[in-house]
This record gives structure tokens, sequence and C-alpha cells, in this order.
């Protein structure tokens, strides 16, 4: 298994309590309701002719004919010339990986022939504006050497964890020994699914809180009112791990209760339904794996951590100078 660590903030967060709720909620919350096909490294990403089901009417005999087909599109072979300054090219393939660089969410809502554009002009932009600053000497400046040498250190970080503890959280014996532990340790209890509202406004959400509690069905407005990130989870989630001031919001934890008032995340607020409540079990092995490479993960950077700073001979102080006194307890995150 490719265990990823994307920047030294994934390993601080692996070092966190557990956020399955809370990553339970912004998938959510973030994810649009439309899917589309991931952009392939080698291939630029195609928008979805349109096509038309229903034969069109002949507005002079009345007969029906068969619409005519959407016109392919041309097909790009090899790895095409995008740009020529002097002797600099910029090709095609330059583009593509840009685009895999982005956000998914961005690549999902913006049509795949507009996001090539707007990229293949930011990768224009981008080129003539280093080749400028070099001009200028910009890359020769202290400021700019520091901020490189702050990068290599950060990729030296990164590269040696994945290289120490990559292999030890994807190790399958180590795996299904965290597994056997997670099954003695697991505790019965209830879980959720969630459907949301998103809507612009707290009186927007306030105003379907009150058609909800006329009798208004949830589907229905959550369609009519929402906006494209309202969703409907597939996911439970542990009651047991439900943030207390989300708790507040219901009268009631239940299946089909209601948030009491909108709960705002981000720029948006939400109208929270609990569509489903059943007696948790514990997830089988595949299902929890990933959490349980995180735990290994976690554990392994603990020793790391201890063998290091004993190593180093490491002595702490507090902000005020004063010799650090280190807690012996050590909270166990579950899964």
């Amino acid at each position: 298994m490719k265990f990823k660590l994307g920047c030294a903030s994934a390993v601080l967060m692996f070092l966190c309590c557990d956020l399955t709720w809370a990553g339970a909620l912004k998938n959510s919350f973030t994810k649009g309701k439309n899917q589309v096909e991931e952009t392939n490294n080698k291939e630029r990403p195609q928008i979805n002719d349109n096509k038309v089901s229903s034969k069109s009417i002949n507005s002079t005999t009345g007969e029906k004919t068969q619409p005519k087909e959407a016109p392919k599109k041309k097909e790009i072979k090899g790895n095409p010339v995008i740009y020529k300054i002097g002797n600099k090219e910029i090709r095609r393939d330059e583009i593509l990986a840009d685009i895999q660089s982005l956000p998914a969410q961005l690549v999902q809502q913006t049509p795949a022939d507009k996001l090539f554009d707007i990229m293949k002009r930011q990768k224009l932009m981008t080129y003539l504006v280093i080749e400028q600053a070099k001009k200028a000497g910009m890359d020769r400046e202290k400021g700019y050497t520091q901020q490189i040498e702050k990068l290599k250190e950060r990729v030296l970080f990164e590269n040696y964890l994945v290289k120490e503890l990559e292999p030890k959280a994807s190790n399958e014996t180590a795996l299904k020994q965290k597994y056997q532990q997670y099954l003695v340790e697991f505790k019965s209890g209830k879980e959720i699914k969630i459907s949301t509202i998103a809507l612009n406004t707290e009186k927007e959400a306030k105003e379907v809180i009150d058609a909800l509690s006329k009798g208004a069905p949830f589907d229905k407005l959550q369609k009519d009112k929402g906006l494209a990130l309202s969703e409907n989870s597939d996911r439970y989630v542990p009651v047991s791990r439900m943030p207390e001031d989300l708790r507040n919001k219901f009268k009631e934890v239940a299946k089909n209760a209601v948030t009491k008032e909108p709960v705002k995340i981000a720029d948006a607020y939400h109208v929270i339904k609990i569509t489903d409540m059943r007696d948790s079990k514990p997830g089988t092995f595949e299902e929890v794996r990933p959490a349980l490479s995180q735990l290994i993960l976690r554990d392994e950077m603990d020793k790391l951590m201890i063998k290091l700073e004993n190593q180093y001979k490491v002595q702490k102080f507090n902000e005020d100078g004063t010799p650090e006194v280190v807690s012996s307890e050590k909270k166990t995150p579950a899964i």
C-alpha cells in the first residue's frame, strides 16, 4: 500500500486525537453532487457530449426525424507544443500536469476545455514572470535563497519520514495485530447517518427548518433550496464522537431528527437531518485498514521522536524558561 505524507502537517495530524467524526462531516459538507472522471496524465479531460434522447419533428412535414449526433472531438495525438518562446517549448503534458495538481473539487466544477485554457494561460504567465524575475536578479537575493533552503529542509524531512515510517505503516503483520487489538477494545454504541441542506444565509436556513417543522419533505427542500454541496452521506459515524456543540443543535439524537437551528460551517449554513441510526459494530479489516495505518504511523512516530530526543540529548523548557514537565499519560485515539 502506497502511504504518502504530503507535508509536515500530515504527520502532526496523525499525532492528534481521532478526527473520524470531523472528517465525515467535512466530506459531507464539501463534496459536490456531480462526479466527473479524473484527468489522466496523458489524456486531456473530455466533456461528455450532450446526446438527444428523443426524436425531433420536422416543422414542415410533421414527420419524426432522427436527430444528428454531436460532432466527435478531434483526437489529440502525441504531445503537441502549446507555446514557443524563443528556444523554449511548453507542451501539452505540462499543462495537464498542472491540472492534476489542482484540488479535485475545482477540476470537477470547471468544464474541461475552459480549465485547460485557464491553465494554459497560467503556465505562460508563470514562465514569463519567472524569466523576468531572473533577469532582474531576484533569484540571487537573500530572501529567495532563504526560502529555497527552508523548502529543501521540508522535502528532506518528508522524504526521511516516508522512508522510515511507510514500510511499518503498511506492514501486513503489524496491521493485522493492530486489527486484533481494535476488536478487543471495540465498544458498542449507536452510530448515525446524516443528510444536509446547505444554504447561503442563516435566514434561509431558518426558513428551511421552519418548513420542515410544518411537514415539508426534507428531500424536496434539499433539491429546491440547497446549494450544490448539500449531501446525502452514505457513511455512518459514532454518536460517541459527535461534538457536544453539534449534539446540542438537536432536540434529541434520533432517527429523522433535524437540527433545531442552523449549523455554520465555512461560508454556508447547514440544516442537518439524521437519516438513519443503528447499533455500531466493528468494521472489517479492509474497512478500517487506513485508520490502522494511521495509528501505526502515530506509534512509530512517537518511538522515532523518543529515540532521536535521547540520541541528541534534548532538554525541554516552557515559554517562560522553566523546565518542562513531561506527562507520562498517553491518550490512544479510537478508530
